[in-house]
């Protein structure tokens, strides 16, 4: 059973037409207990017409950012992701879970590799969080992205996967 924690939404940044990205204020007396590995995720728990609602979502952010980050996507129908999409602001507050997930990377500063990932629309929110840290943290590796969408206006994070190119 996950702990939950209320969090003050420092940002919320639309992605695409149908995708924005939050940002969570994390105080300081509860950043040990969102420190995260690359690849997970965080619970949400919100109560909406009476009825509580826990969404999982993965963590976008870098480990080493002291960023908390995830990308939500509306789908047809989504009671959360909807509200997300349309309702959420900064300064709103949400009860958050700490992270959990074993789809991890942890990076080594010796290594020298060649990553892949195949990802479509909003399954690269964990793998960025990887990409990055592959990136920031092993200095000698390289990673090739294979990522499908249905346009460029699509994509999430379709600017800023390109400025991670080198």
């Amino acid at each position: 059973m996950s702990a939950f924690y209320k969090l003050n939404i420092k940002e919320v940044k639309q992605e695409t037409k149908d995708a924005v990205s939050i940002l969570f204020n994390v105080p300081t007396e509860l950043k040990t207990n969102y420190q995260f590995i690359a690849g997970q995720y965080i619970n949400l728990k919100l109560t909406l017409d009476n009825q509580e609602i826990r969404r999982a979502y993965s963590i976008c952010s870098s480990p080493n950012s002291d960023e908390l980050r995830i990308a939500v996507k509306a789908v047809k129908n989504g009671v959360f992701s909807s509200f997300a999409n349309t309702n959420l602001k900064a300064g709103d507050i949400l009860e958050v879970g700490i992270p959990e997930g074993n789809f991890t990377f942890e990076p080594q500063i010796d290594r020298q590799r060649n990553y892949a990932a195949f990802v479509a629309g909003s399954g690269i929110t964990p793998v960025l969080s990887i990409i990055k840290s592959v990136l920031e943290s092993e200095p000698n590796s390289s990673f090739v992205l294979v990522y499908g969408n249905k346009s460029p206006e699509e994509a999430i994070f379709y600017k800023e996967l390109h400025n991670l190119r080198s």
